[in-house]
């Protein structure tokens, strides 16, 4: 009869430690952005230094450059020889790029939106947006979103924009 209750006694205990809430398998953390803010994120500014280059798009001697996860370099290619970084497109979640006539179309983390380039890189403007076509985006050393991480537990509204190294 001790014997039953001993074990009685173990089985929460065994429960209770198995519980991965707190266990993170990854050495990445997410950087999380609000709906409202994806939305209004995507302008273009200033050239910055070429630092995790992705994808590379080129039309109309002008390279776009995608930088993982953080937008796309716009290249003045007109002169091989001597390329100007003309300026930066900030797009949250950006991975992959592509143009048709004077649409670049991009993915702003789990969205997929069209951006107007008719009128110049200075006044871009997001003239489609289609919410939520990709999965969002897992840490490079996994191929799944950890427990710890769910959409479930993390603030309500937030999407996953990019994954930084953890640093202890």
């Amino acid at each position: 009869m001790r014997r039953i209750y001993y074990l009685l006694l173990l089985v929460p205990l065994i429960l209770a430690s198995t519980s991965d809430d707190y266990y993170n398998p990854t050495s990445y953390y997410p950087v999380l952005m609000e709906r409202s803010e994806l939305e209004k994120s995507i302008f273009f500014k200033e050239s910055q230094e070429i630092e995790n280059p992705g994808k590379i798009y080129y039309k109309d001697n002008v390279i776009y450059l995608n930088e993982r996860y953080k937008g796309i370099h716009v290249i003045d290619n007109s002169n091989p020889s001597s390329p100007i970084n003309k300026g930066f497109i900030n797009i949250p979640g950006c991975i992959d790029i592509a143009i048709k006539n004077n649409s670049l179309l991009a993915d702003n983390a789990v969205d997929l939106v069209a951006i107007d380039l008719s009128n110049g890189i200075q006044s871009l403007s997001v003239t489609r947006r289609v919410r939520y076509v990709f999965p969002e985006s897992t840490p490079p050393d996994l191929d799944y979103i950890p427990s710890s991480f769910n959409h479930t537990i993390r603030p309500e509204g937030t999407i996953i924009v990019r994954w930084e190294p953890t640093t202890f």
